[in-house]
């Protein structure tokens, strides 16, 4: 019985991050969401200091992205896991929409 509680208290609380993360974003954040296997991870960036108008500003903030995109996907500095096609079938769909909703916040800034 106390599994079967913890198993769905812990189901609970993964199905309530990803809203959590977006709940807790602004207006100049961008969502990092990462799909690896049944696992889903989720990063407000923000990119509220960032001048998006400007060259610098988008170049720092893509760097923000780059990290932040690795980081959901499983993505360990140093490791020396290989990389395998799920992560970068990960990597790839979670930079294309970051990336995507940068530019739609870059539009609305300049």
């Amino acid at each position: 019985m106390i599994n079967k509680t913890l198993v769905a208290l812990a189901a609970t609380f993964t199905l309530a991050l990803p809203g959590a993360a977006m709940a807790g974003s602004n207006d100049m954040d961008v969502i990092v969401d990462g799909n690896s296997g049944a696992t889903t991870r989720t990063i407000a960036v923000s990119v509220a200091d960032l001048n998006l108008a400007s060259a610098n500003g988008m170049r720092r903030a893509d760097s923000r992205l780059i990290r932040a995109s690795k980081q959901v996907c499983g993505y360990v500095n140093g490791s020396i896991i290989p990389v395998t096609d799920d992560y970068r079938t990960c990597y790839g769909s979670a930079i294309e929409g970051a990336r995507s909703d940068l530019n739609t916040l870059a539009q609305r800034q300049g």
